[in-house]
């Protein structure tokens, strides 16, 4: 059973279930500290997708990874490719408004960066408004919030950015690529905040995003030091799981037609 979106001819391509979910990844290219390479971002969601479909594979139809975001406030450290919100939600809509030309009426985005979530969830709103088709967006962090806190180490604050989430995947995919002795923790949550908490686990009432390099001397935000391979399979597992049961869910899921009541 194939998967991948692109080795399909157009006419199996057409004769496709159309109900199967097609998958788009959404990445970023952008400073992670000095220890992880610019790809993290990339390298996660491209991962969790694959596993993600390689599970389910006469229910999913992968499309190729997104590989640039939302991220113009990282510029000031080398090597970020930073896309306007505007271009990257026109973008994907596009991709999503010519899979609904092909047929296909469930779409989930999963977002592989923090800044790119409002946007793709515009992006998967529009969609569904201009196609009425069922379009999800969904960051695969969120997906795992409750074994993230259930397992961490690091305090609130430690999985913010090339923290000990992002370190621990990357040295269970690709530790040669993982420079951990330039890692240093540099959690700098306010514990004092009743609003502000920037972290992959949740807990934040409100957000607000200053340039990076005003917050952080070398990109880094949250704790790499307590990273490790063995909570990265951990980690990455749960993700699988959880996104494999929201496919199932999407592909269940009842598309209600709209009702104009002028």
């Amino acid at each position: 059973m194939k998967t991948v979106y692109g080795k399909f001819t157009w006419p199996e391509i057409k004769a496709v279930d159309k109900d199967r979910v097609v998958l788009l990844p959404v990445g970023a290219m952008e400073d992670h500290g000095p220890h992880l390479p610019l790809d993290t971002d990339n390298l996660m969601v491209t991962r969790l997708a694959e596993a993600a479909a390689a599970s389910i594979p006469d229910e999913v139809l992968l499309l190729p990874t997104i590989p640039f975001g939302f991220n113009e406030h990282h510029k000031d450290f080398p090597g970020v490719i930073y896309i306007q919100p505007e271009t990257l939600m026109h973008f994907v809509v596009d991709v999503t408004r010519s899979l609904v030309h092909h047929g296909f009426r469930r779409i989930l985005i999963l977002n592989g960066h923090g800044s790119n979530h409002p946007v793709l969830d515009l992006a998967a709103r529009k969609t569904v408004i201009e196609t009425e088709c069922l379009c999800v967006s969904v960051s695969y962090w969120n997906l795992i919030a409750d074994t993230l806190r259930a397992e961490r180490r690091s305090p609130t604050g430690g999985m913010a950015h090339a923290g000990e989430l992002e370190t621990s995947l990357y040295l269970y995919f690709d530790p040669q690529h993982v420079q951990l002795d330039q890692a240093r923790a540099a959690v700098v949550h306010d514990d004092g905040s009743r609003y502000f908490c920037l972290d992959l686990a949740g807990g934040a009432k409100a957000m607000v995003m200053q340039w990076w390099s005003a917050q952080t001397a070398d990109g880094t935000m949250g704790d790499p030091t307590v990273a490790d391979a063995g909570r990265g399979k951990l980690f990455f597992e749960a993700a699988v799981e959880e996104t494999v049961g929201l496919i199932q869910e999407i592909r269940q899921m009842r598309i209600h037609s709209r009702r104009d009541h002028h």
